[in-house]
């Protein structure tokens, strides 16, 4: 401590302490703020586009613009290990299902469809789902066939597991309905995967890229290799197109998207 000394005059004086005083609320109020709009955007999501758009298939050939699926099955007599790859055939016979049901739509046919999965990724353990379409049974091509027996027989027209998907006519599963801003989730591949769900056993099969009579093995193989195809989005233009891994188009008129039912050992 230091000592001053002042001497007494007969008039005021008036001594100037340089203190300095910084009060401890000088800018809280700003602080408060702050903290205030970063815990809102820890507990409320932020702003993000998550418009939805569909994206339709891309042109082909002289203007084309339809999808085609084909689903092959393997009737339940047929046993995998020795069976051909010609023994999976283009039917919902195959399944159970008879003449009569899919002519008359009873509910066990109606109510079956297939599923159409996109992943990020054609790795199980990893992957994550991105988007699903439906392709119901009352779509589709028929094929000619009989009902009945004896003198009730007739022909009629059934339903068959081709499609020819497009803006007219049969065109549910024709879109893929997707992100309209590609800022979220960037990806512009995807890996497609099929199941078809049998209302009348009530279970979904899997499908396969290629018959397992075509493989050397039938039940040890690359299940990355031969569960999926590609499909490319194209946000520019809200297009779509798919190939199989090795980058060829499939999905055209002269190259349909083929799909063979998996046995499972």
């Amino acid at each position: 401590m230091n000592n001053y000394r002042f001497a007494k005059f007969n008039q005021t004086q008036q001594i100037n302490i340089p203190v300095e005083m910084t009060w401890d609320t000088l800018g809280r109020g700003d602080a408060i703020d702050v903290y205030e709009n970063e815990v809102l955007d820890l507990i409320v999501n932020p702003t993000e586009d998550f418009e939805v758009t569909r994206y339709a298939h891309k042109m082909y050939g002289q203007g084309q613009t339809d999808i085609n699926y084909q689903f092959f099955f393997l009737p339940a007599v047929n046993q995998v290990t020795a069976s051909t790859v010609s023994d999976w055939v283009m039917s919902y016979t195959a399944e159970t299902f008879t003449n009569k049901e899919i002519y008359y739509f009873a509910n066990s046919f109606k109510n079956s469809f297939f599923k159409i999965d996109f992943y990020n990724s054609n790795i199980t353990e990893t992957q994550e789902i991105r988007a699903t379409i439906i392709i119901p049974t009352q779509q589709g091509n028929t094929v000619t066939s009989n009902i009945g027996t004896g003198l009730t027989v007739q022909n009629v027209e059934i339903k068959t597991p081709d499609f020819v998907l497009d803006y007219v006519g049969d065109k549910e599963g024709f879109f893929v309905y997707w992100l309209k801003n590609p800022t979220y989730i960037t990806e512009t591949t995807f890996y497609m995967s099929a199941k078809f769900y049998n209302a009348k056993t009530g279970d979904f099969i899997r499908m396969m890229t290629e018959p397992q009579a075509s493989l050397p093995n039938e039940f040890n193989f690359d299940k990355s290799k031969y569960f999926y195809y590609k499909v490319n989005v194209d946000y520019a233009n809200f297009e779509y197109d798919v190939t199989n891994l090795f980058n060829v188009r499939v999905g055209t008129s002269t190259n349909p998207i083929k799909w063979y039912e998996y046995i499972n050992p």
